[in-house]
């Protein structure tokens, strides 16, 4: 089985918060685990907010984004992506950074780990199974 991991999820590991147990437990059933290279730009990104507005220290805020980085096995690079992704994001009304993880999870015939629910409504109409 592939997942395809985004970062709201991620954090949700990270941080034991929502519905944590469940990603935690099919990333450990994965065979593998891939993302966007966009996710280094989020988790990171996250991470500093955690910093600016959670008070987390700077190095509490880079384990953060380390061990983020560290539940990924494979990342696929935006420049094999962005030309479906952006179509998948004009014919969905939706940003072409999270299309990118729609069109990982389609063409590795993965599922797609997220709590955001407009994209999973996306995958759901493409046939795109996620969590």
């Amino acid at each position: 089985m592939i997942i395809i991991l985004d970062t709201s999820a991620a954090i949700d590991i990270l941080l034991s918060k929502g519905n944590f147990e469940i990603y935690k437990r099919e990333i450990e059933k994965a065979d593998t685990v891939i993302a966007p290279e966009i996710y280094l730009s989020e988790i990171t990104n996250v991470s500093w907010k955690y910093n600016k507005l959670a008070g987390f220290t700077h190095e509490e805020s880079l384990s953060l984004a380390e061990d983020g980085i560290n539940l990924i096995d494979q990342f696929i690079p935006v420049k094999d992506l962005w030309k479906e992704s952006l179509r998948e994001a004009i014919n969905n009304n939706h940003p072409v950074y999270d299309c990118l993880y729609i069109v990982c999870a389609r063409r590795n015939d993965g599922i797609l780990l997220s709590k955001d629910k407009k994209l999973k409504n996306i995958c759901t109409e493409l046939k795109i199974q996620t969590l």
